[in-house]
Parts: structure tokens; sequence; C-alpha cells
């Protein structure tokens, strides 16, 4: 299982210039905690920054000034952790760790966005593997209780 496997391909996406307060209406109307930034002249899609609700309001506070006077631009995280398709869960899940993010844009080859994942994204599908892992181990431990008992 890879990342391109799980991940959301509906993603809301806003740009720097975007005012502020439309950017957190779009996140409140699409009941999301983040939005990916996207260059509007860039036909390839790719990820230039990453909006979340702590971002609004870490930024509000840090320049002092009220929602409808800023921009995306002015308090979005830059550079964001981008996970291809075939990105493995757990290159994936070290890759976030590593960067302390909860969201991460999914990129094709080309870093044209073809999605997101987040955690509770990835919750079920370790907890999938791991159910997996645990029956290969109990079929194991049945074979080895049979191989035995016929020696």
């Amino acid at each position: 299982m890879n990342i391109g496997d799980i991940r959301t391909t509906r993603v809301i996406v806003t740009h720097p210039d975007q005012p502020l307060a439309q950017a957190a209406m779009l996140m409140r109307e699409n009941k999301v905690g983040s939005l990916v930034v996207l260059n509007p002249h860039d036909p390839q899609r790719r990820a230039v920054g990453m909006l979340t609700d702590r971002d609004i309001v870490r930024g509000q506070v840090f320049k002092g000034a009220d929602l409808h006077c800023l921009t995306v631009g002015d308090v979005m995280s830059t550079n964001p952790l981008c996970l291809g398709v075939e990105t493995s869960l757990s290159d994936g899940i070290d890759a976030m760790n590593a960067r302390a993010v909860r969201r991460a844009p999914v990129t094709d080859a080309n870093g044209a966005l073809v999605g997101i994942v987040t955690l509770d994204d990835l919750l079920p599908a370790v907890a999938s593997e791991l159910h997996e892992l645990a029956e290969l181990m109990k079929s194991q431990t049945h074979r080895a209780v049979q191989r035995s008992e016929t020696a």
C-alpha cells in the first residue's frame, strides 16, 4: 500500500493573493482544516504552500492585523512537504513526522497536485496493515503447531 492508495483526491485549494478572510470562509464551508496553496499561473498545479487554521490564527496574532487586511501569502507555510503517489506508507509517516505536519499534498511524478493525505487517512491504513500482519502471524503459528503435532 502506498500514499496514492489512501490519498483524498478532492483537495480544496487557494492562491497566495486570496484575502485571508475568504480562505478562512472556504475552509469553513468545506469543513477542512487546511488548504493547499497553488500559484494560479502554474498549469502544473504544484503546491507552493499550505494554509492551516493554525497558520491563520498565528499569522493574525503575529501580524496584529485583521483577517480582511491579510492575504494567504502573508501567513501560509511555504515549502510544503509533498509526498509522491508512490511513497510507501512508512516513508510518508516518517517524512510527516520529521517535518511535524499533519497533512501533506500528494503529487504525481511531475509534481502536480493529485490529492492530499492526512493523519486521519494514515491511521486506518496502518491499522489495516497491522491486522494483516497479525493474521499472517496467526496462520504461521497455527501451521507450526500442526507440524509439531504430526512430527
